[in-house]
């Protein structure tokens, strides 16, 4: 098997229901900046500012916290939008800390960095 094709073996993957969320947070200048501040301030110290997973946090956890950017590149963004909501092991469900609009930010966000 190939290593995308093992990527794709082992994805962590949203219900079908979130397929379908669309992102009421057109990606604006001001949106990308706000995602921006909120990933550097929730999601890099794991994740890393470009998302390859060498946050300062990166050491203490046991699962690797890099983005498969590739693959999120193939999500929706209201898989994303779950992902982030409801997170998964080490990652916390930031719907009990961010309200929707901040979590749209960050997906929109995200977007950047696949074109990087």
């Amino acid at each position: 098997m190939c290593v995308a094709a093992a990527a794709w073996a082992t994805h962590w993957r949203a219900p079908p229901e979130a397929k379908g969320l669309r992102n009421p947070v057109k990606p604006t200048a001001s949106s990308l900046q706000r995602g921006r501040e909120l990933y550097r301030t929730y999601c890099a110290k794991c994740h890393g500012l470009g998302g390859v997973g060498d946050g300062p946090s990166v050491g203490s956890l046991r699962t690797q916290g890099g983005l498969n950017l590739t693959i999120l590149g193939s999500e929706t963004d209201g898989e994303i939008f779950w992902k982030i909501s409801v997170g998964r092991g080490e990652m916390p469900p930031w719907e009990l800390v961010l309200p929707p609009e901040d979590r749209w930010h960050i997906v929109n966000y995200l977007r950047t960095l696949q074109r990087r």
